[in-house]
């Protein structure tokens, strides 16, 4: 029998309390003949409709994301099916699409297994991902491999980013202006210019400014601010197009962030209340984010187009962070067996990437057969920097609360009692790959698509650690993989598409320092996706409802290994997993101004090997003051017990959402002096999954959530002019985004929460 709570009964009230309010907005609604405006997709090279895109790909416009409040691709949860964006260490974007994610993003050699990229360039590194959302035509999140229609492969997944282009139509504008609660300040203006027939150029800035969601509560950092946002963002952009089979264009992007640190609440902070803090460190996130590209497009004869995508990037980081996230006083780790470390901080954990990349695709369309060839090349240097400071002595008279330019050797000696780890460290990436893919209509009804890509990756590792008492660490590999994919679509009818898909995945391996258990190297992760769905529209093209089934066969899933050792973990792989899962999208146009859409997933999966791993949850709850710490004697015979009583099959693999949904209902009213106002309700469930493989019934169950958006916007009519305002989790309720048990340091848990109730107002002009 199914039962709810009160919450789960007000939501329903409220979802109802919306349908009314607007219909009390509208008169009745009337049936019309009406149909759903077509979505437009980037799919094998090209730009298609949706509905004959025989991939797994879901596509929101910019306005999409406005009406939900989303400014950052990181707070992008609950809008497609199996998609989690959640923070690890406070910086850094785990992506996860489908329980196929990034479980080792603090190590610096792995790859991301969910990509991004903006207009087909891909974003190298990962911290990317915190740019603002400004000027953008609409987002694409490609669910599965994508060896054939990106120029980097992926095992999970892949979200493009679609940037408003410059065009020679006509001059038009944009000025807009919002605040809300929180001293939301958000301002935006764009142009779009031509200046001749054959040249246009367009440029957006985007300033934005708010209070945190969170800050810390006592002591000398009273009301210092988290989850605060301070940011500008520009672009500048330039068309040419002498003619209408050729081409060029050319962006530059800025992204400047300057904040406080991510909330993250300790779950043994003191403290009830979620949006207050027990910490003592001033942690900050600063982001400098460049980025170019130029694309080139040919319409070559005989039905042949050459395409150029050319990138480069330059990403800037300096954090710092309260790696304890508590204050002195509640902050207790018996690492030694006689002594307290009473804290755990990161003075400084810089991050600097340069990349460039250049991808040639050549594709064919015809009557009967498309092909495309392509090749690709990535240039990426990463440097790390970071120094992890512990100590049982208040660390205001420690080393560590030095300014940062006197942090150097001389004044932290290695092996000194607070200092814990530091690593100075560069990865070099050059990847190569060549691809191809074609699609063979056999008849009307039939069609069938093969294709195979080969990538080659080399990888350099150069590290210092402990200012270099250690010695310059120097690992070279190479790894290489053929992937491949095949389907078949059929056209039931003009308006229903049934397809099978089958695709692999591949992301590269690496090396590191060996262990009791762990080898010194770690295998490559590979993915085949099994896949079915269906794409339909009914009712004259009233509604469009797509679903789709799939089933992974998962190889050397990489995550975070603790070996009884001390530091001797790192990365290592589990042989088998699984994941499957039933995905669903509808939009329904019900009558005239009135659309309802939808999404619901439902995925399942676990671990087929077996696989000893220590947990260093189970290792941190057994220490004992005098009798048992990391260092203490027999530490190492305790660690490998728990080790061997710890088997994680059967286990669900993290991040892998067990229930998702939403439903948004949405109105268009006219009137009669032209004025038009939109209404929409949104109901968003998130459903409940593990943080980590580890499955520990205590710290890494990430619990579900429910929130209710509104939305309303007014054109005024006869003025190029508009109002609008978004209400966010109208209950502001406390969601965890997710938790989080940080490998290192102190081995603490804390969670990162969903942002609260926000209420914000803007006023638009438009021009053209």
């Amino acid at each position: 029998m199914i039962k709810f709570d009160k919450d789960a009964y007000r939501l329903v009230k409220v979802f109802v309390a919306g349908v009314v309010t607007s219909t009390m907005i509208a008169p009745p609604p009337v049936l019309a003949q009406s149909v759903l405006e077509e979505i437009v997709v980037s799919a094998r090279k090209r730009e298609v409709s949706l509905q004959d895109a025989p991939i797994a790909v879901s596509v929101l416009s910019g306005a999409d994301f406005d009406k939900s409040n989303v400014v950052r691709l990181d707070n992008f949860n609950g809008y497609v099916p199996g998609l989690v964006v959640a923070k690890n260490d406070g910086a850094g974007r785990v992506v996860t699409i489908r329980g196929v994610g990034w479980e080792t993003a603090q190590n610096l050699t792995t790859q991301p297994s969910v990509l991004t990229y903006i207009d087909g360039v891909y974003l190298a590194n990962p911290l990317a991902m915190g740019l603002d959302l400004g000027d953008i035509e609409r987002v694409e999140v490609f669910r599965g491999p994508q060896g054939t229609e990106f120029g980097q492969g992926t095992t999970g997944g892949s979200i493009n980013v679609v940037t408003k282009k410059p065009h020679t139509d006509r001059m038009e504008g944009s000025v807009e202006l919002s605040y809300g609660t929180y001293d939301n300040i958000r301002g935006r203006a764009s142009i779009n210019v031509p200046l001749s027939d054959t040249w246009a150029f367009r440029a957006a800035v985007q300033k934005y400014e708010r209070d945190g969601f969170a800050e810390i509560e006592g002591g000398e950092l009273d009301g210092y601010d988290l989850d605060d946002a301070d940011s500008f963002t520009g672009k500048l952009a330039v068309l040419w197009q002498p003619s209408e089979d050729f081409s060029a264009h050319a962006q530059v992007f800025v992204h400047d962030a300057d904040h406080g640190a991510a909330a993250q609440k300790n779950e043994n902070d003191p403290n009830p209340d979620t949006r207050e803090l027990s910490q003592d460190y001033p942690g900050i996130f600063a982001l400098e984010n460049y980025s170019a590209s130029l694309i080139m497009e040919w319409a070559a004869p005989m039905g042949v187009t050459v395409k150029s995508l050319t990138g480069w990037q330059v990403l800037r980081k300096e954090q710092s962070v309260d790696g304890d996230r508590l204050n002195e006083e509640n902050t207790a780790l018996i690492n030694f067996g006689f002594s307290f470390n009473n804290w755990d901080i990161l003075p400084f954990w810089d991050n600097d990437s340069d990349a460039v990349s250049q991808e040639i695709s050549i594709s064919y369309s015809g009557e009967q057969l498309d092909w495309v060839i392509g090749g690709y090349y990535l240039h990426h240097e990463n440097f790390n920097d970071f120094l992890e400071a512990t100590g049982s002595s208040p660390f205001s008279a420690s080393p560590a609360s030095l300014p940062r330019a006197q942090l150097n050797a001389q004044t932290l000696p290695p092996f000194q009692s607070d200092l814990n780890f530091t690593e100075v460290r560069t990865v070099t990436r050059e990847d190569y790959a060549a691809y191809g893919q074609a699609t063979f209509r056999v008849n009307e009804m039939f069609a069938v698509t093969a294709g195979v890509r080969y990538q080659d990756e080399d990888q350099l590792d150069e590290t210092s650690q402990f200012f270099g008492i250690f010695g310059d660490g120097r690992r070279e590999t190479n790894d290489s993989k053929v992937t491949w994919k095949a389907g078949i679509d059929v056209h039931l009818t003009e308006d229903n598409l049934v397809y099978g898909l089958v695709s692999t995945g591949w992301k590269n391996g690496g090396s590191g320092s060996p262990g009791i258990f762990k080898p010194d190297r770690f295998k490559p992760e590979e993915v085949t996706s099994y896949e079915i769905g269906t794409r339909n529209t009914f009712l004259d093209g009233r509604v469009r409802l797509n679903v789709t089934a799939f089933y992974y066969d998962h190889e050397h899933l990489q995550f975070t290994y603790e070996d009884p050792a001390p530091f001797a973990g790192g990365t290592w792989t589990i042989p088998k997993t699984e994941e499957y899962g039933i995905e669903s999208e509808m939009s329904w146009l019900l009558a005239e101004g009135w659309q309802l859409d939808g999404m619901l997933a439902w995925q399942d999966g676990k671990v087929k090997s077996d696989v000893f791993a220590l947990d260093v949850e189970d290792f941190r709850a057994a220490t004992s003051l005098f009798v048992l710490g990391l260092f203490t004697s027999g530490a190492v015979d305790e660690r490998i017990r728990m080790n061997n009583a710890n088997n994680l099959r059967g286990n669900e693999p993290p991040k892998l959402v067990d229930l998702m949904a939403r439903v948004a209902l949405s109105n268009t009213h006219n009137f009669a002096d032209g004025s038009i106002l939109n209404s929409r309700v949104e109901y968003v469930h998130r459903g409940d999954f593990q943080a980590r493989i580890f499955n520990h019934p205590r710290v890494d169950t990430v619990p579900s959530y429910d929130i209710v958006n509104l939305y309303f916007d007014y054109d005024v009519g006869n003025m190029p002019l508009s109002l609008s305002l978004s209400v966010t989790n109208i209950f502001d309720k406390n969601g965890v985004n997710n938790v989080f048990t940080n490998p290192y340091g102190l081995w603490t848990t804390s969670r990162e929460y969903i942002p609260p109730r926000e209420v914000i107002g803007s006023v638009r002009y438009s021009w053209n």
